[in-house]
């Protein structure tokens, strides 16, 4: 079979020169694996009673027809636990969307036309810390703002006087904090984000909170005071990863706009219903075992300590260590089956992210090691 060639053409002129250099995502899986800590999911499977009530609840949807276009079922569940207005929610197709939408939604500067590119007289930006989640990054380019990284500080811990700075020379339309942090672990001060919104009004400030199960650190209470602050949630850490299903509280007025920008059907009739019986059937086994999993970071992160690894403090379900020889240890840990993120390049060169996973599976990893 003949190679198919990536090339063009004539073509290649039409893709924006900083998509061009991009990679596509990719996670690099052993031959055989035994452990995958690699992707910050939940190392449990629902229990079978719950599998089969899952089974089901999804044959009885009508798969012929469209999706519940404001997923009204789910949307209740969430009002009735979280405590909001039905019309603080917006859903994507994991959180992903979500910012894509709020970068499509807020990314302008003020006067700015449709089609404004970054740098040009009314290019719009957003900004974040580096390292962080690299989705907010390719949002901002691949929606023509100007991405603002800056630097944490050499313990990942969150520069605040740095972060004010660059707020103040850029004006961002959007600033994202996640909290904690991705792939760091970190938990930055969480009344930072509150103050921000409070000092700079015409900027959307995203209180991510992917690893809220892991933390129990929230802005939530406080949205209603700072109309420009928005909390980001998704059910992929919780069991649900395979699902795709988040959403964001903020004012009504934000919620509009991302409504505008939010594509048709876009989160599943499948995924709405199983999200929905998942949230309130299974709501108490998802605490339970995340909270056997930080329980094992605590046992995880001294024992890869103990083997001469730097560990950073984590409020997550993952560990970041660092070593002179990461590349070796990860390609010993992919022969011996188990997965993990290896960074090698900028600020996490010499790096591993490591998944919390279950006891068999961290004790997989420490015989690796």
């Amino acid at each position: 079979m003949t190679s198919r060639s990536l090339d063009l053409g004539p073509l290649a002129e039409r893709v924006p020169e900083a998509l061009r250099a991009i990679a596509a995502y990719e996670v690099p899986e052993p031959p055989r694996m035994i452990a995958k800590l690699d992707a910050n999911e939940l190392p449990y499977g629902l229990p079978a009673a719950l599998r089969a009530e899952l089974g089901r609840a999804l044959s009885e949807v009508a798969i012929e027809r469209y999706p519940d276009l404001h997923a009204s079922r789910l949307r209740a569940v969430l009002v009735r636990q979280l405590g909001v207005a039905a019309d603080q929610l917006v859903f994507g197709n994991g959180s992903d969307e979500l910012i894509a939408l709020l970068c499509s939604g807020f990314s302008g500067r003020p006067g700015g036309r449709p089609g404004d590119r970054p740098g040009g007289a009314r290019g719009g930006a957003v900004l974040f810390p580096d390292p962080t989640f690299v989705y907010y990054r390719l949002a901002a380019i691949f929606r023509g703002a100007e991405p603002i990284a800056v630097p944490l500080t050499s313990a990942f811990e969150l520069d605040e006087p740095a972060m004010i700075r660059a707020i103040d020379v850029h004006r961002p339309g959007v600033v994202f904090l996640a909290l904690p942090n991705n792939p760091t672990g970190t938990l930055w001060r969480m009344g930072f984000a509150t103050e921000l919104a409070a000092r700079y009004r015409d900027t959307v400030i995203v209180s991510d909170e992917a690893y809220f199960a892991y933390s129990g650190a929230t802005s939530l209470p406080v949205l209603t005071e700072h109309p420009n602050l928005v909390v980001m949630r998704t059910l992929s850490k919780l069991g649900m990863a395979g699902l795709r299903v988040g959403f964001t509280i903020s004012s009504p007025a934000i919620a509009a706009v991302l409504e505008k920008l939010r594509p048709p059907y876009n989160v599943s009739a499948l995924d709405q219903r199983a999200a929905e019986l998942l949230l309130e059937r299974a709501g108490e086994w998802c605490a339970a075992r995340a909270a056997e999993v930080v329980a094992e970071r605590t046992r995880l992160a001294a024992a890869l300590a103990a083997r001469g690894l730097e560990v950073f403090p984590s409020a997550a379900n993952l560990l970041l260590v660092r070593t002179a020889e990461a590349r070796a240890l990860w390609q010993r840990l992919a022969d011996a089956g188990v997965s993990v993120r290896l960074f090698d390049a900028g600020r996490l060169a010499g790096c591993l992210r490591i998944t919390v996973g279950t006891p068999a599976e961290n004790a997989d990893l420490l015989a690796a090691l």
